[in-house]
């Protein structure tokens, strides 16, 4: 790396809003970082655990010290604030609208669950604990993008078949997709039901462990 920061930034990286089958408003940084492979291989070496929740994989925490990573952070926390709540219909959480997010955390995750293998509340679109969710696809090879849905009448009370939830079927309708972009930064609502795009052979053998579909994830807080 040749003492690079690991988290530098491609200078010429512009964010542009997009909107998702005309319901879900999203952010998007494409070509983000300068050095993308090196975050992936950094990341990789790195200890990971299951998560408390249910997660069809694993997490990783990273070092807050790395100057780097706080640079970026803060950047994309400017960003969120600037350039993407003033542009999409107003948020609230408990029920104060939010004018600006106050910090950002971060992880890596990995998701290597075998679909056969998922945990019932794993097979259908979650929402996540937070109005507001980033995630950076780290995978040269394609290990799909991410699915957001919107709930129908039909298919209420259906089981949620085996296996991960990337079409419409039950109660979920299919809105719209994020491509999971190699070094493609994504900010989203995350109020709306969505499912990680896990499709193909790679997530029932080896490889969902040797060339792992990696992401990192951003969560932003009031």
């Amino acid at each position: 790396m040749d003492g690079k920061p690991l988290f530098q930034l491609n200078r010429d990286a512009r964010a542009y809003l997009h909107s998702l089958g005309g319901r879900v408003p999203v952010m998007m940084i494409d070509d983000l970082f300068e050095d993308p492979a090196a975050i992936r291989e950094s990341a990789l070496r790195m200890s990971y655990h299951p998560p408390a929740y249910p997660y069809p994989g694993k997490i990783a925490e990273l070092n807050a010290s790395e100057p780097s990573l706080e640079t970026f952070l803060r950047t994309v926390l400017s960003m969120v604030n600037g350039e993407y709540l003033p542009r999409i219909p107003p948020i609230s959480d408990n029920g104060r609208q939010i004018t600006r997010f106050a910090r950002v955390m971060a992880d890596f995750a990995i998701t290597d669950v075998h679909p056969d293998e998922l945990e019932p509340v794993q097979r259908a679109p979650h929402v996540d604990p937070v109005p507001i969710f980033g995630l950076v696809y780290l995978n040269r090879v394609d290990r799909g993008g991410t699915l957001f849905f919107y709930r129908t009448t039909a298919g209420q009370g259906a089981d949620e078949p085996v296996g991960y939830h990337t079409e419409t079927r039950g109660e979920y309708a299919l809105a719209g997709k994020i491509e999971g972009q190699f070094n493609r930064l994504a900010v989203y609502p995350g109020f709306v039901p969505h499912s990680g795009e896990i499709v193909g052979d790679w997530i029932r053998g080896e490889e969902r462990f040797t060339e792992p579909r990696l992401t990192l994830r951003l969560v932003f807080f009031p």
